[in-house]
This record gives C-alpha cells, sequence and structure tokens, in this order.
C-alpha cells in the first residue's frame, strides 16, 4: 500500500512538471472573495445573491460581479436552478459589461455522511466586446463532498468540462478542491482552489490556435443565510 502511495506521487510530480514546462500554456493567478446571501422562501425554494471580485496577475486584470439566484427542489433527489450574472471587467486598460443567463438541473444522492451529485448547466453570454457572437455552453460537473460532522467541516472535489455549443467541441475543463467550515447556524466560511483550463482556442477569425491558458483561482467566501 506504502508503496503505491509512493509510485502514485512519484507520477503526479512528475505530471506537474511536465505540465509547468509546456510553452504553449500560459499560467495565470487569481485571488477570488466572494459574499454570498441566502434565503429559504419554502422547504422547496431558495433564493439569494453572489457577489464577487477577482483579481488576476494577467494583464492588470480585476472584475466584479453580483448574481442573483433562484433554486427549486421538487424532490429529495433534483435541483432546479435559474441565475444572471452581470460582470464589469477591467484588463489592461479597458474596460466592458458582460452578462450570463445560467439554467441548471442537479441530481443529488446521500450516502450516510457522503454526498455525491451530477450538475448540468447550460449558460448564453452577451457581452460588449462582441455583439454578433453569443458564447453558448452546455457545462458538466460532477462533484463529491463529505461532511465531517464533530468539526462541521466539509471538504469537496468537482470536476467539470465546457462544451462549446456553436463550435461544437469541448474548450476547457476544471478541476476544483475546497473545503467549508460551518461557523453558526447561518454563517459558513469556505476556501477553494481551482483549475481551470482553456484550450482548443483559435484568434477571432479562427484560423490559427492561440496558447493554452491555465488559471490557478484561489477563493474565499463568506456565505450568510437570512
Amino acid at each position: 500500500m506504502k508503496q503505491t502511495i509512493k509510485n502514485t506521487a512519484f507520477l503526479l510530480v512528475i505530471l506537474f512538471f511536465a505540465t509547468s514546462l509546456n510553452a504553449q500554456t500560459e499560467h495565470r493567478y487569481t485571488i477570488n472573495p466572494v459574499f454570498s446571501i441566502e434565503k429559504e422562501i419554502l422547504p422547496v425554494l431558495t433564493t439569494g445573491a453572489d457577489v464577487e471580485a477577482n483579481y488576476c496577475n494577467a494583464a492588470n486584470s480585476k472584475d466584479f460581479s453580483i448574481k442573483p439566484f433562484i433554486q427549486y427542489s421538487p424532490i429529495n433527489y433534483l435541483v432546479l436552478g435559474a441565475e444572471y450574472r452581470v460582470k464589469y471587467e477591467v484588463e489592461d486598460g479597458e474596460s466592458a459589461w458582460q452578462g450570463r443567463l445560467g439554467l441548471a438541473a442537479k441530481g443529488k444522492y446521500a450516502f450516510g455522511n457522503l454526498k455525491l451529485d451530477c450538475r448540468l448547466k447550460y449558460t448564453l453570454y452577451t457581452d460588449d466586446y462582441d455583439e454578433d457572437t453569443k458564447d453558448q455552453y452546455f457545462r458538466t460537473r460532477f462533484q463529491a463532498q463529505y461532511k465531517i460532522k464533530p468539526i462541521k467541516l466539509t471538504p469537496y472535489v468537482s470536476y467539470e468540462w465546457f462544451y462549446n455549443i456553436p463550435r461544437g467541441l469541448v474548450d476547457r475543463d476544471r478541476w476544483t478542491f475546497g473545503v467549508e467550515k460551518k461557523l453558526s447556524k447561518r454563517s459558513t466560511l469556505g476556501f477553494e482552489y481551482q483549475l481551470e483550463e482553456h484550450f482548443n482556442r483559435t484568434n477571432a477569425k479562427r484560423t490559427k490556435y492561440k496558447n493554452d491558458i491555465a488559471e490557478h483561482v484561489f477563493s474565499i467566501a463568506y456565505t450568510f443565510e437570512l
């Protein structure tokens, strides 16, 4: 067993350095503070909003956004949701507004303290950059979390891929590792690391490929339940 763990760790280290040495990949690092507020209107209906910012080392980039949402759970194993995010971006001295509509369906099941879920999500983007092109995605995410009740701690991991509908291919994926700590009956503090990779990228005319991008996002989130 110990030898298997050592071999696995060695392979992960080799993979990490091989990825880092890839000259075609641009690495970006982002700090992401998030504040969320939620309100349970009915046992099956929850609404709220997320307010967040992103500070990225690339091209002096930062953005601010607000995302109201609503979730409806007709049965224990299904959650339906809708959201609309408005984002203001500033990159290298230039600014723009972006809107994103999201519609999602999530199936979930719990085995004791272990909870598994699969979420399918449709997103439609509109922005100031190109009014004629509307990015659309189908996103599939798998997540597992485990609740450690004695210390009110919940670690989780998820994997998600983004299917670009107009282009007919997957051009992004995302690994997420996080932990949430219940501070009180109504408040939760969370820490998260995301590795989001952008690939199959092209220029505006889609005649040649750009470099891949690996985004490393470090988040701290506070959630308050009304």
